[in-house]
């Protein structure tokens, strides 16, 4: 079968190529996190699960400036009992998944690295 208009078929094909790439979330690597805890802050989330939130400083360079920013790096789950002793100051080493949340760079723990 023949498109009438083939402008109108391409048209269709670059806009519902857009709609996958604006859907489909930017997937980033995972990174290991070996930084010392800036704060350690521990709640409920709005499902009732309980959560821990470290701030640890992590580099970042922007237009050829480097400098040094707080980011929150979150467990949840299983990762809780592992790492609920830890406190300001101790060292945060995991496996974790970076994301946004609220507009800002967080991580979460995918695994906790043994010392």
């Amino acid at each position: 079968m023949r498109p009438r208009n083939l402008g109108t078929l391409v048209a269709l094909i670059v806009t519902l190529g857009f709609l996958v790439c604006m859907i489909t979330p930017a997937v980033a690597g995972d990174v290991l996190i070996d930084s010392k805890i800036l704060s350690v802050s521990s709640g409920i989330d709005k499902n009732g699960n309980s959560y821990i939130r470290f701030i640890v400083n992590e580099t970042r360079k922007l237009k050829g400036v480097e400098y040094t920013a707080g980011v929150a790096v979150m467990a949840f789950q299983d990762h809780i009992g592992q790492l609920k002793e830890l406190s300001d100051g101790d060292t945060l080493k995991a496996i974790c998944a970076e994301r946004e949340w609220q507009g800002r760079k967080s991580y979460t723990i995918l695994a906790v690295v043994k010392k």
